[in-house]
C-alpha cells in the first residue's frame, strides 16, 4: 500500500477543525485534524515545490514513524525550534496515517497500541465565562453576567455531564469569585468545576506567581479541581513553584507541541496535570506525552473542546493509560453567541459515519477500525461552509 495523495479537505469552513485526507493506492483513506489556520496549513502540506505531501508520495502510510522522522528533517516544521504550525501540519497528517494503519488492519487505534485498559473515559463539558461572539466581533473583552453563567453550568448538568470548565480569560476580582460561588451553590458539590485563565493574565508582564498562587488559594474555597494554564505555557520554573504551593491542581499544555516540550514540567513535576492536544502535535507525540507523564505520577487531561475528530483521536491513546480521569468535551454553550451555533453538532451529523457516543457523561471507547469514525460526507462540507461562512483564520 502506498499514498498516492495528501489534502485539506475543509478549506473554506468558517472554523475548525481543518481536516487533512490521506489517500492510498488500495482505496483505503485516513482523517486526522488540527486547529491551525487553514490557508497555512494548505500551504504547508500541497505546495508544489516543497509541501509535505511531497515528502511522502508513494510511501508506506502505515510506516507512521518514518514518516514523522522524514516530515521533521524537511524543514516544514518551520526555523523557530520543534514547534509552531509546521508541527500542526505534521500533526494532521501523522493522525490520518494511525487512522489508516487501523482500517489497513481491520482494528481500533487503541488495539494497535496494545489494547484498552478502560472502555470509557468520562468527559468535562468545556464552556466559556466571556462573550465569545463580542471578543471575535471586536477583539474586546467582556464577562457574561451572573445568570449567564449559572444557566449554562446548569444546562450542562442536565445533559449529564458530571464536570465542566470555564475559560475565564482574565484577572481575578472579588465579582470573579462571587460568580465562581454562584455557580457553585448552584450546581451542588458533586459537579467537578475547572477554570482556564487564559492568556489575558500572564501577557500582562505585572502578573506573576504569587499572583497566580493568590488566585489558586481562593478558588480551593470553591473546591475547583484544577486551574489552567495560570502562567506562560513555557515558564517551567515558575509552574514548578506554583504547584508547590498551590492547594488545588496546575495545569497546562495546549500550547506545547512535542513530548520535549512537556519533559522539563515531567521531569521536575512541575505540574499537576499535563494537557497535550493531538490536533497541535499529532497522535504519536500525544502518545509519548501521555505514558510519560503516566510514568512520572502525573495526571494526563487532554486539551481540545472542538470536534469529535478530536475527541475520537484523543480516547483512542488514552484508554491505554491509567492517568486520563476525564477529556475536553465541546458542550453546546461553548458555541453561543460566536456565530457557529450548532456547528459541533453538524459535523457530528452531517460529516461523520460514526459519531461518537456519550452516555451518562462518559466518552465510549469507539469499536471500528482506525478512529472508529467510519467514511466521512465531504461533500457535506459545502453545505457548513455556506452555513458557517468562510474560515476566519484564512
Amino acid at each position: 500500500m502506498r499514498i498516492t495523495d495528501v489534502r485539506v479537505v475543509s478549506k473554506g469552513l468558517r472554523i475548525g477543525p481543518v481536516l487533512v485526507e490521506v489517500e492510498t493506492d488500495e482505496g483505503i483513506t485516513g482523517v486526522g485534524s488540527t486547529s491551525a489556520s487553514v490557508s497555512v496549513i494548505s500551504a504547508l502540506i500541497e505546495d508544489e515545490s516543497d509541501g509535505l505531501r511531497s515528502l511522502l508520495i508513494g510511501t508506506d502510510p502505515t510506516d507512521v514513524n518514518m514518516a514523522w522522522r522524514r516530515m521533521f528533517a524537511s524543514g516544514n516544521r518551520g526555523r523557530s525550534g520543534e514547534g509552531g504550525v509546521g508541527v500542526n501540519a505534521m500533526g494532521a497528517i501523522d493522525m490520518a496515517l494511525w487512522d489508516i494503519a487501523g482500517k489497513a488492519a481491520g482494528l481500533p487505534i487503541h488495539k494497535l497500541r496494545g489494547g484498552a485498559v478502560q472502555d470509557r473515559i468520562m468527559v468535562y463539558a468545556s464552556a466559556t465565562a466571556f462573550d465569545r461572539g463580542h471578543m471575535e466581533r471586536t477583539g474586546e473583552w467582556r464577562h457574561n453576567p451572573t445568570e449567564v453563567l449559572v444557566k449554562e453550568a446548569l444546562e450542562n448538568k442536565s445533559l449529564g455531564f458530571k464536570a465542566m470548565k470555564f475559560g475565564w480569560g482574565n484577572y481575578f476580582s472579588e465579582s470573579d469569585y462571587d460568580d465562581i460561588e454562584a455557580v457553585r451553590d448552584a450546581v451542588g458539590p458533586d459537579m467537578k468545576l475547572m477554570l482556564d485563565l487564559g492568556p489575558l493574565a500572564y501577557l500582562d508582564g505585572t502578573w506573576t506567581v504569587k499572583d497566580a498562587v493568590q488566585v489558586a488559594e481562593r478558588l480551593a474555597e470553591y473546591d475547583i479541581y484544577f486551574l489552567e494554564e495560570a502562567l506562560h505555557p513555557y515558564d517551567v520554573d515558575g509552574f514548578e513553584e506554583l504547584t508547590l504551593q498551590s492547594p488545588i491542581r496546575i495545569a497546562t499544555g495546549e500550547s506545547l507541541t512535542t513530548v520535549r516540550d512537556f519533559q522539563p514540567f515531567i521531569d521536575r513535576r512541575a505540574l499537576d496535570i499535563v494537557q497535550p492536544d493531538a490536533q497541535q502535535m499529532g497522535l504519536s507525540q500525544f502518545a509519548r506525552v501521555a505514558e510519560r507523564a503516566e510514568e512520572g505520577g502525573i495526571l494526563c487531561i487532554p486539551h481540545g473542546p472542538w470536534s469529535a475528530f478530536l475527541v475520537a483521536a484523543h480516547i483512542q491513546v488514552l484508554c491505554t493509560v491509567t492517568n486520563c480521569p476525564m477529556i475536553e468535551y465541546p458542550a453546546p454553550a461553548v458555541e453561543r453567541g460566536s456565530g457557529r451555533e450548532g456547528l459541533v453538532d453538524a459535523m457530528h451529523e452531517k460529516v461523520i459515519e460514526t459519531p461518537v457516543v456519550v452516555k451518562d457523561g462518559y466518552l465510549e471507547l469507539p469499536d471500528g477500525p482506525g478512529l472508529g469514525l467510519g467514511n466521512f460526507a465531504y461533500e457535506a462540507i459545502d453545505e457548513l461552509t455556506a452555513r458557517f461562512g468562510g474560515d476566519v483564520r484564512q
